[in-house]
């Protein structure tokens, strides 16, 4: 389980990266416009996934 956090953090702030790079870059931006879009949404997966993920655990622990 700590293993899959650190690779979850890492996975967020590299999206938070694209997501900041491509907003905030003029050249980048220009670019590839898509790259804030994709970086704020591998952060929204992510955090959905570890959602489920944590909600299901907790249903088939309790079971």
């Amino acid at each position: 389980m700590k293993t899959l956090n650190i690779i979850e953090s890492i996975v967020i702030v590299v999206g938070l990266i694209m997501f900041g790079l491509g907003s905030k870059v003029a050249s980048i931006q220009q670019a590839a416009p898509w790259l804030q879009y994709a970086g704020l949404i591998l952060v929204f997966v992510t955090g959905l996934s570890d959602a489920i993920y944590r909600i299901v655990a907790k249903k088939s622990f309790l079971k």
